[in-house]
């Protein structure tokens, strides 16, 4: 559709340049406006189709992230009890630190699903 309207406008610009009348110039314009909409719809389109295709990129990307770091979790808390204080304790604030990210990349993966479920018009 917007090569057909670029090809329209093309061949009235040619026809204006030709004649240099009123009603070529009319054309141009005309055609020149409707490509400007097109282009518009188009744009607006793929942007709402990429709102969508990252939409469903980062829920994958959150969720191998959550299922990485709940993983790497178990392993933590199960080994604290066998090291010694010092170690525990950088353990322990290790752990801290990825249950924070987990609730964090919990919350994004929300916003996003909250986000598709509204048809996109939040950012994220």
């Amino acid at each position: 559709m917007f090569q057909s309207k670029l090809l329209l406008l093309n061949a009235a610009n040619h026809s204006y340049r030709r004649t240099r009348t009123r009603k070529d110039l009319k054309r141009v314009e005309h055609f020149r406006s409707e490509l400007n909409r097109t282009e518009g719809a188009l744009r607006r389109t793929r942007l709402d189709e990429l709102a969508l295709e990252n939409g469903d990129f980062w829920l994958q990307i959150y969720a191998d992230l959550i299922d990485c770091a709940t993983a790497s979790l178990d392993r933590m808390r199960s080994g604290m009890s066998s090291r010694e204080a010092a170690d525990r304790f950088e353990t322990a604030t290790d752990v801290q630190m990825l249950e924070e990210l987990l609730a964090q990349w919990t919350s994004r993966m929300q916003l996003i699903r909250q986000s598709t479920a509204d048809g996109g018009h939040h950012k994220v």
